[in-house]
């Protein structure tokens, strides 16, 4: 019998649960606290569990077994069982953070074992702003990583760009991974470790979908033991917060183009211009737009189980009212994440999410309203009616709209509805070899409305217009994994695996647009008369094979080898399929002999790395093949005529990745990492423009190619520990600098609106014409004119000007974030800042509202510290004379217009009490955390708009400003 029950055991069908006995215990830290969330497993086996809030655990285990327990910010340990009923155990805070697992998607490795460029952000170090997305949150927390940040609305989603821009017209995105595979729905809220992958050793797994960097996100899980409740509550409000920029009030315009009007219309009545002085209204047209916002952040998860039974459930909500009226939205999210031993060998999980998403936007243009409309015109007729901006009353803008009086009519809505399941399984075949499936069904529902009412302005000459629009779409991905560890011996091991990929992508859209829509009505079978239908249809697959080998020696030398193949329904029929490889060597240099007992040293690392990952993103699915267009009519017939040629031979746009990096860890407290990096990108997916004889606009080629080359430095600190006291720092910096290497046939300049592509010239590279400033004797402004000679003359015909590049351009030249935290007791005081310098900005709209007359019906902006108006003959000014209806066209593109990007902003400042667990026992508490903080508290820079963070394009224009938010929080645990 006892022969049976072994051979049950070795094919998983009986554990063998009268070799086990019960184990209670707890564990604490080195100064008596118990340790919530830490991992308890019986080494050897798939049983494990949690820590409660109270750092107590109970599991079942072999009396002669081993306890493997770690947590996070504490040297893991192993504990003997030796038949104990009861544990007591006490962890040693880690000096160093070699030993924390980093996730990398398809596998995990500690800090100590790294070979690529990668880089952990904590949720907790994640968290400490108050924002809608992840991105938001990654600004300044992870060298290498830009977030630029194009508005302060809630809707609006930043860019992130890892090492720089590769690319020319396709997408320069990372790839997101969540739970091990691409794609999912990665909620902030339920984040349990987020890894920024840069390198190719880190990324070239993912080959053709890495070439833009990839941000793993893990979401977090239930462990066994006692279950878990955690509730938390953030409330704040958002206020308005302008910069430096500054609009000129009403007696201040009006005494300027009083006395102007004066000068250049002598003996005309200025009143044909101008209100009477005793009807002239003041109006802050930023203070009817905006108002104070809102913000509201609830969460609740549950997590826990049986030795084989794992849960993990949540459900957040947040809500942010837009500073700007009207603007807005609320997100639902929910999560179970399940996991099942249904065996010693055969595990199963499911992971499922989805979040709703309820967006407006009814400002009806406030934003430019506020720019740029007249403080003479009052928004009120009385006290409370809105002005209608008709009738008797003068309205003395260029536009003749009340943004206020549209918002009572004009909605936008939009709702978004996003769908997520991952199921997964991982069997042991045999020791050391595991076969896992992972599988997602990821998929979202959108639709938008746009009702303009008959009452309003914008839709009055058609009776009302409403607009509806409707999207949906699906991605279907499945994941298959032969995995392989085995210990050679000698201190050598091998590991690695082979798998095979495959995902499909649907996309379908309609939209409708009627006029004549009677007030109140919001259905299109409503309207008089149809406007415009349209509608698309779009999909594309992906197939993949990969491998992966990894040695170690001794835990010195480290080898990682990878290599992938890809094929995309995207490209040319000839052409579909692309391979991607990398190799990466670690020497942990501080195992050697001559340094294991340097007493200053306790991690010496050194990493190399190359590999070629692939884009196939930011262009159409169909860019490869020959298209008509049927949406033409011939003698009352369909008609159809070509729009795109094929090209049989479109493939990969290919980044060669190098990376060098050095690992060091000195007196068990100062941590820093240095990554040297070059980044080539060929066979560049770009629309080349074709000549209009063709009869067709462009052709989609491969063409051209960027380089990127950096430092990125990490520098982190345990100022003081131990004790009630500490302190720690953290910094990181980025320097990255691109040119374009090459273009197509002989072509050196590629048009590209102020930013054109250029040979040997960086990306976001200014090309417009010199501003030279005001001519002192007259007043009008100066260009440089190149003479055919090469000589430069100054001239004050725009026309005359040439056009050339300036010779600086939008991308920073180093850009990053410093971080302190400060404890002591219960009590933590955190500040984070980000910083960027070097860039060069664009402020577009400066042309309407610092215009020198040329717009004189908008308002004008207030004259920043150091900038002066010309007045008269010798007068050294920045601006020229003010003229109405414009001085020589100043305010056209020129580099007048450009201003320096740098900035340093507090991004947060954090303030929390961490209750005793001793006071919160006799209340039933496992926990109780109370947070305040501040958003966007302080910006330091000369930039004169609105502000100086935007997207990588380095165009500015009327920003949608961001909030300085003030918000308090509490967390409990049960």
């Amino acid at each position: 019998m006892k022969k049976l029950c072994w051979l049950l055991w070795l094919l998983g069908a009986l554990p063998l649960a009268a070799q086990q006995q019960p184990i209670n215990g707890t564990v604490r830290d080195d100064t008596g606290q118990p340790v919530a969330g830490a991992s308890i497993r019986v080494r050897g086996t798939a049983q494990g569990t949690t820590t409660g809030p109270a750092g107590q655990f109970q599991l079942t285990a072999p009396p002669t077994g081993t306890l493997e327990v770690s947590s996070v910010g504490f040297a893991p340990q192993a504990v003997e069982i030796g038949g104990r009923p009861t544990l007591d155990i006490s962890l040693k805070r880690s000096e160093t953070s070699l030993d924390e697992v980093v996730v990398l998607g398809y596998s995990t490795a500690t800090q100590r074992n790294l070979t690529g460029s990668a880089q952990a952000i904590t949720p907790k170090a994640l968290k400490d702003v108050t924002a809608n997305t992840v991105s938001q949150m990654l600004q300044g927390k992870a060298a290498g990583v830009y977030v630029g940040t194009a508005s302060g609305d809630p809707r609006a989603t930043p860019r992130i760009v890892i090492r720089g821009i590769g690319t020319l017209t396709a997408s320069s995105e990372p790839l997101y991974v969540v739970d091990g595979v691409i794609g999912g729905i990665p909620n902030p809220s339920d984040i349990e470790s987020l890894t920024v992958l840069k390198d190719a050793a880190a990324t070239a797994l993912y080959g053709a979908r890495a070439s833009n960097g990839v941000i793993v996100v893990t979401t977090r899980r239930g462990r066994s033991g006692k279950t878990a409740l955690t509730l938390r509550y953030n409330q704040g409000v958002g206020s308005l917060n302008l910069g430096n920029f500054r609009l000129m009030d009403g007696p201040g315009l009006y005494a300027l183009q009083k006395a102007v009007f004066q000068r250049d219309r002598p003996g005309q009545d200025v009143s044909t211009y101008l209100p009477t002085p005793e009807n002239n209204a003041n109006t802050n047209w930023f203070g009817e737009a905006f108002q104070l916002a809102r913000n509201t952040l609830l969460e609740a998860s549950a997590s826990g189980g049986s030795e084989k039974t794992r849960f993990y459930l949540s459900g957040n909500y947040y809500n942010e009212q837009g500073i700007l009226k009207g603007t807005g939205l609320s997100r639902y999210g929910l999560r179970l994440n399940f996991s099942n031993d249904a065996t010693d060998r055969l595990r199963l999980t499911l992971n499922t999410a989805a979040t709703y998403t309820r967006g407006h936007d009814n400002s009806n243009n406030a934003l430019y309203g506020a720019y740029t409309y007249l403080p003479y015109d009052s928004p009120y007729l009385g006290s409370s009616l809105y002005n209608p901006v008709t009738g008797a009353k003068r309205w003395y803008g260029r536009d003749n709209a009340n943004f206020l009086y549209n918002q009572q009519f004009n909605t936008f809505r939009e709702n978004r509805l996003v769908g997520d399941v991952l199921g997964g399984l991982e069997y042991r075949l045999l020791p050391g070899l595991r076969f896992t499936s992972t599988n997602r069904l990821q998929g979202s529902f959108y639709d938008a409305e746009t009702n303009q009412d008959r009452r309003g302005n914008a839709a009055l000459d058609v009776g009302g217009r409403l607009a509806q629009s409707t999207s949906r779409d699906y991605t279907l991905l499945t994941s298959n994994l032969l995995r392989y560890s085995h210990d050679l011996g000698g201190g050598q091991s091998v590991s690695g695996f082979a798998g095979y990929e495959y995902q499909t992508y649907y996309f379908q859209s309609t939209e409708a647009t009627g006029r004549g829509i009677y007030s109140g009505l919001s259905i299109l079978n409503a309207t008089s008369q149809p406007e415009a239908i349209a509608g698309s249809k779009n999909d594309n697959a992906f197939q993949s094979y990969l491998f992966q080998a990894n040695y170690d020696y001794r835990s010195k030398y480290l080898l990682t080898a990878s290599f992938r193949r890809d094929g995309s329904s995207k490209f040319g029929r000839d052409r579909r399929y692309g391979n991607f490889y990398a190799v990466g060597l670690t020497w942990l240099a501080s195992e050697e002999a001559f340094l294991k007992n340097a007493a200053a040293i306790d991690n010496l690392k050194f990493r190399l790395s190359y590999g070629t990952t692939g884009n196939a993103d930011g262009i159409s699915d169909y860019a490869s093949q020959g298209l008509y267009s049927l949406a033409g009519q011939y003698a009352g017939l369909v008609a159809a005529n070509p729009i795109r040629i094929e090209n049989p031979n479109l493939s990969w746009e290919i980044s060669n990745n190098a990376n060098a990096g050095v690992d060091v860890v000195l007196w068990k407290r100062l941590n820093f990492t240095a990554d040297f990096y070059h980044r080539l990108t060929n066979n560049l997916l770009f629309n080349r423009p074709l000549q209009g004889t063709s009869g067709y606009a462009f052709i989609t080629e491969n063409i051209g190619a960027v380089r990127n080359a950096g430092v990125e430095l990490l520098l982190s600190a345990d100022v003081a520990r131990g004790g009630a006291f500490r302190l720690t720092a953290e910094f990181n910096a980025s320097f990255n600098r691109n040119q374009v290497t090459a273009l197509y046939a002989d072509r050196t300049l590629v048009a590209n609106g102020n930013r054109p592509f250029a040979l040997g010239r960086p990306l976001n590279s200014w090309y417009m014409r010199r501003w030279l400033g005001v001519d002192p004797q007259t007043g009008n402004p100066t260009w440089q004119k190149i003479n055919a000679d090469g000589t430069t003359t100054a001239t004050s015909n725009y026309n005359d000007a040439t056009l050339q590049f300036i010779g600086s351009n939008a991308n920073p030249k180093v850009f990053g974030g410093i971080r302190q935290v400060l404890g002591f007791g219960g009590f933590e005081f955190s500040a984070f800042f980000a910083y960027s310098l070097g860039a060069t900005l664009y402020n577009t709209d400066r042309a309407y509202f610092d215009n020198d007359g040329a717009y004189d019906r908008y308002n004008l902006m207030a004259l920043a510290p150091g900038w002066t108006r010309w007045e008269k003959p010798g007068d050294n000014a920045t601006h020229p004379r003010y003229v109405i209806g414009g001085n020589n066209n100043s305010q056209r593109t020129s580099s007048r217009y450009l201003e320096s990007g740098n900035y340093l902003r507090l991004r947060n400042v954090m303030l929390s009490y961490e209750v005793p667990a001793a006071r919160l026992a006799r209340l039933g508490l496992g926990s109780l955390r109370l947070t305040a903080s501040a958003d966007n508290v302080l910006t330091l820079t000369r930039f004169s708009g609105v502000d100086p963070d935007v997207n990588v394009t380095g165009e500015v224009g009327t920003k949608y400003p961001f909030s300085r938010k003030l918000v308090a929080g509490v967390q409990l645990t049960f």
